[in-house]
């Protein structure tokens, strides 16, 4: 079963799955855009699955692609200031939301451990909830960015 935090390959490279979503009638998976325009392909493996992205929209880092599987819905929630995780198949990260807004979430990483090559898009969790979707980190101060689940539910609302 397909779920927010399973991997994916994208061309040579891969990322995670931030969020499943309901998407026109069925479900679609959400990750960074900039990994299927780096990878230069607009098709993923994702479990046994092969599936393509249907959206990215122009003014956000995210990527749309339907699932033709059985997969577990994302429940999406604001982010709050305060303790978070950052989860993946490979790993979970505690960590702090430090700053948001409506569009993008700012998280302090514990120092010795942060996410690598590969894990871009895993989701950013408070309460069982997604609450944002990590897109970038700085290694030197510890800090990442993470687009909010108030962008991605957006973004479905304008499709």
């Amino acid at each position: 079963m397909i779920q927010c935090g399973d991997q994916f390959i994208a061309g040579r490279s891969g990322g995670v799955v931030g969020a499943v979503v309901p998407w026109r009638g069925g479900y679609a998976g959400v990750a960074p855009a900039h990994i299927f325009q780096a990878a230069g392909t607009m098709n993923l493996r994702l479990g046994g699955l092969s599936c393509r992205v249907a959206y990215i929209p122009d003014d956000a880092d995210l990527a749309f692609f339907s699932i033709e599987g059985a997969c577990r819905e994302s429940p999406l929630a604001r982010p709050c200031l305060g303790p978070a995780e950052i989860a993946n198949s490979r790993h979970k990260l505690s960590c702090r939301i430090c700053d948001t807004s409506w569009s993008v979430a700012y998280v302090v990483l514990p120092p010795g451990d942060l996410p690598g090559p590969g894990e871009s898009g895993s989701p950013l969790i408070q309460e069982g909830r997604v609450v944002g979707m990590l897109l970038s980190l700085n290694m030197h101060t510890c800090k990442g960015t993470a687009i909010s689940a108030e962008m991605i539910a957006g973004k479905i609302k304008d499709r």
